[in-house]
């Protein structure tokens, strides 16, 4: 038993250390491994790594290619003058009238150089006293390299006695190669310095550029609904990122503007809908107590709670029309009508209603427009009223109809109180009414203009006003593509 027990330690001894030497041997690859995982994940996300990667690859590229060109240039350049220098001494012996093959061993012997001569059919008519090189003709000269020599061969055709030879000269580059060993050293210390330094200028740039990036992402998080004023800095910047800064800027302006606007509105229009919803409620406890004996409570009630009914019904059209522009889902039924007859039956029927103004139609000329007629002419409408409406009794409101060169012009203009410049700047403005209207009672919500203009402009026309406090005011309709008969 004893014996067994021995054997199992003993085989435990040597299974763990085999375990280890196995996870050691993976240690490398596996740490490769989750290194080019993380690597490439950070790539993935990461855009300055990205970028910094890729100057690096563009620095060590440029950095390879120029070493190697330089390397490759001298080396050239030196052999080439190598094999020019032992020619230089050959080309003498070969141009007298014979060739002397004594002169040519002699000098291939001082200067270390194997010499082949071939006749023009290839036939060897001297060999340099060397078993380096195989007598295999001037067509399949190849190089020869020893332990301590690289032979380069260079075959040349000259003319000697009248008679084409070849020569086949075999240059030693070996002290070429060597110095283009050590050049290539000295390029690969200093360029592997250079690098160093370059990777960290390459991290440290990437450093300052993304470092605004990551303050813009910062203000960005920190835009809430309480704090939409916050703005991204752009001081100090003069690139593409300053572009982007005052084009997200700009943009949260008008998100700021149009959520002010929403706030605005949604608070005009419950203060709208608070007054008559609290006048309802007042006369429903009338009625509940007095009501039901006493008649003239009961009249009283009833007609103001159908008023305020039906003043409460106006301003929810008015509403829902406002948001069924905002929301785009407004369609507009265009057809072909004559624009002219329409604000002919405007001015009759405001004839007819409003008794205490002198109504003037300044229409002459015969003009068909195409266009959502009821919706036009409630946009006509709503400008009639609001000159009646700021006009005093006598006073004249004048509708005209006139054609320009691309367009055709619907003026709207009365002798009434006018308006300030401040007052221009908001009268479409939704729920906005003037001070004159409000010590005044003239009435009304402050929508009509801001839905008369929504009209107009969803027929792609244009609003023009002219004012002038105590001298009245025009509102000038300027329509495209109008069809004139």
């Amino acid at each position: 038993m004893g014996i067994f027990l021995n054997r199992m330690k003993n085989e435990r001894r040597t299974v763990i250390p085999i375990k280890m030497i196995f996870k050691i041997i993976l240690f490398p690859i596996v740490l490769v491994k989750l290194c080019n995982q993380t690597l490439k994940e950070k790539t993935e996300y990461s855009i300055r790594l990205k970028l910094s990667l890729r100057y690096l690859k563009i620095l060590l590229t440029t950095s390879l290619v120029s070493g190697i060109g330089v390397i490759l240039v001298f080396t050239g350049i030196k052999i080439q003058a190598g094999v020019a220098q032992d020619y230089l001494g050959l080309a003498p012996l070969l141009n007298k009238g014979r060739i002397e093959n004594a002169e040519i061993k002699a000098y291939s012997r001082e200067h270390l150089i194997p010499i082949q001569v071939y006749d023009f059919n290839n036939g060897l008519i001297f060999a340099s006293e060397t078993d380096l090189l195989e007598q295999t003709g001037p067509s399949q000269i190849v190089p020869v390299w020893t332990k301590d020599q690289f032979f380069l061969p260079v075959k040349k055709t000259v003319l000697s006695s009248g008679t084409l030879i070849t020569v086949v000269l075999y240059s030693d580059i070996k002290g070429e190669l060597l110095e283009a060993y050590q050049l290539g050293r000295i390029i690969f210390y200093v360029f592997s310095v250079a690098l160093l330094f370059s990777v960290w200028a390459v991290i440290l740039s990437g450093r300052g550029i993304f470092q605004s990036i990551g303050e813009m992402t910062q203000t960005v998080r920190d835009i809430s609904e309480r704090n939409l004023n916050l703005r991204l800095n752009v001081s100090g910047s003069k690139n593409e990122l300053r572009e982007l800064a005052l084009t997200f800027n700009e943009m949260m302006n008008r998100i700021e503007d149009q959520y002010n606007k929403q706030k605005q509105f949604v608070s005009d229009a419950s203060h709208e809908l608070r007054t008559p919803i609290a006048v309802i409620q007042g006369y429903a406890v009338m009625l509940d107590r007095w009501g039901k004996d006493n008649r003239e409570v009961l009249r009283e009630s009833i007609e103001a709670i159908k008023n305020e009914s039906e003043n409460m019904n106006g301003l929810i059209d008015k509403l829902l029309f406002l948001a069924r522009h905002d929301n785009n889902t407004f369609v507009f039924q265009k057809e072909e009508f004559s624009l002219t007859e329409m604000l002919q039956e405007i001015g009759k029927e405001t004839q007819i209603i409003d008794t205490i103004h002198k109504i003037n139609l300044e229409i002459e000329k015969e003009i068909s427009v195409y266009a959502d007629r009821n919706m036009l002419k409630q946009a006509v409408r709503i400008f009639i009223d609001n000159a009646i409406k700021y006009t005093p009794p006598g006073g004249a409101v004048s509708i005209s109809l006139d054609i320009k060169e691309k367009s055709t012009e619907i003026s709207i203009r009365d002798s009434g109180i006018g308006m300030t410049k401040a007052e221009l700047e908001k009268i479409f403005d939704r729920f906005y009414r003037s001070d004159q209207s409000r010590t005044k009672d003239k009435g009304g919500h402050g929508l009509g203009l801001a839905i008369a203009k929504t009209i107009i402009l969803g027929h792609k026309g244009k609003i023009r006003v002219r004012s002038k406090v105590g001298e009245g005011s025009e509102f000038i309709l300027i329509l495209d593509r109008i069809q004139h008969a």
